[in-house]
């Protein structure tokens, strides 16, 4: 029986007990199993107070076992000694040097079992991990299947659960969900399948002004070692791709009819000499807001109104001032909703209108990886929580921020509002 999925926006309940199970790779990808592959079970420290999670995220320290059960393919049970206190087991690719000694003295793989090899023992990854919700009678376990494998960690997404009696053994728990770690297979064991944009073709993002003068790149950076040492509560920076960089130097035009038109079109310059159109389609400015992109667009001569008078020509738009954008991306994952999110700290200047500067925080709905129990109605409600953290957060830094919607093409209506005044008052 298949428990029903619970959600969950944080910690609390009961502790929930959590297993790493280490099997042969030949359980997740089509490849010839190991002769003498056993499966080894680690019971990591539990969770208190945890509710349900979309993901777990394991760094070397977070694998540390308490006990260690082995299961080999015969149907043998055997329960090793306990190490004297808990022992990292995992880094990355391979057991750590020191949980190898300890399988090696608690006499695996030669002793405890025949049928067990070093070769058996070589092809082991890190597959699963178990989080055990107990109750008085009837139980869940959640099953955590391997995502991703990164040298900082390995990230494990939630497939499946299923209902089992309070008195179930590690033994049980363990076969049964190794019988069901195929659900969603293709979105864990491909990369590039893992993720799902519900909302594509909309950007969704909240703003912070930043009022006081700082400096981006040194935000940015704190930022990320706040979420890396645990300070945004249920999100970690996503493994691999914690921090992105970029440049953009952008011609802009407000596009002011027809009415489900109203915007802006943006040219962005390519290395190559071509440029990214960037189309957002919003009458005010909200949470969110119609983004597309046209990729390899030549514009020759620099004469982007030809290019618009001719690929656009229902369009009445006016040119506002170009503009060149620094962008730093702190990139997050909540492990209890599995949404993605961008904290993206930007200082945009614009050459034709000395001193005119925008510094400003965003939090970017990006994607959700897939899960089961994948709900996209609680988009809303993460990036609120991550918004109020990168406040709380700014705030306890001494940086005064305003939250807004604010955009850029706002900011540059108003460079010229502040030009034309300027200019009348001269």
């Amino acid at each position: 029986m298949t428990a029903q999925l619970n959600h969950s926006d944080g910690p609390h309940g009961a502790p929930v007990a959590r297993h790493l199970v280490f099997v042969d790779a030949a359980h997740q990808y089509s490849m010839a199993a190991t002769p003498g592959a056993p499966v080894l079970v680690a019971e990591l420290a539990p969770e208190e107070g945890g509710g349900t999670a979309a993901m777990e995220f394991l760094r070397r320290e977070d694998t540390a076992a308490r006990t260690v059960t082995v299961l080999t393919g015969a149907g043998a049970e055997l329960a090793l000694a306990p190490p004297a206190e808990p022992l990292a087991s995992w880094a990355a690719t391979a057991f750590t040097a020191e949980f190898e000694e300890y399988l090696r003295a608690t006499g695996i793989p030669e002793a405890k079992d025949p049928e067990i090899s070093e070769a058996g023992l070589s092809a082991l990854g890190a597959l699963l991990v178990l989080r055990t919700h107990t109750g008085p009678e009837e139980s869940y376990t959640e099953v955590l299947v391997c995502a991703r494998v990164r040298s900082i960690g390995t990230l494990f997404t939630r497939v499946t659960q299923f209902a089992h009696a309070a008195s179930a053994g590690i033994a049980e728990l363990t076969h049964r969900a190794l019988a069901a770690a195929d659900s969603l297979q293709d979105y864990v064991r491909i990369e590039n399948t893992a993720y799902l944009n519900p909302e594509s073709g909309i950007e969704i993002e909240q703003k912070l002004n930043l009022l006081d003068e700082v400096s981006i790149w040194d935000l940015s950076k704190r930022v990320w070692g706040a979420v890396d040492r645990g300070e945004f509560p249920g999100f970690i920076t996503d493994p691999g791709y914690e921090l992105t960089r970029w440049h953009f130097v952008q011609h802009n035009f407000e596009v002011l009819a027809p009415a489900g038109e109203i915007g802006h079109i943006a040219f962005q310059a390519n290395p190559d000499g071509r440029y990214q159109l960037k189309i957002k389609k919003f009458p005010a400015d909200a949470l969110r807001r119609e983004e597309s992109f046209v990729k390899g667009v030549v514009v020759e001569d620099g004469d982007f109104e030809g290019y618009l008078a001719r690929a656009y020509p229902g369009l009445t738009v006016r040119q506002l001032p170009g503009f060149r954008r620094t962008r730093f991306d702190v990139n997050v994952q909540s492990l209890a909703t599995g949404h993605c999110f961008g904290i993206e700290t930007d200082e945009v200047t614009v050459p034709d209108h000395a001193g005119r500067k925008l510094k400003q925080v965003e939090m970017e709905y990006l994607e959700t990886r897939r899960h089961a129990g994948m709900d996209a109605t609680t988009i809303d409600a993460d990036m609120d929580r991550l918004t109020s953290l990168v406040e709380r957060y700014l705030a306890d830094q001494g940086i005064t921020t305003e939250r807004t919607f604010y955009s850029k093409l706002s900011f540059l209506r108003d460079c010229l509002e502040g030009s034309a005044a300027e200019a009348a008052g001269a």
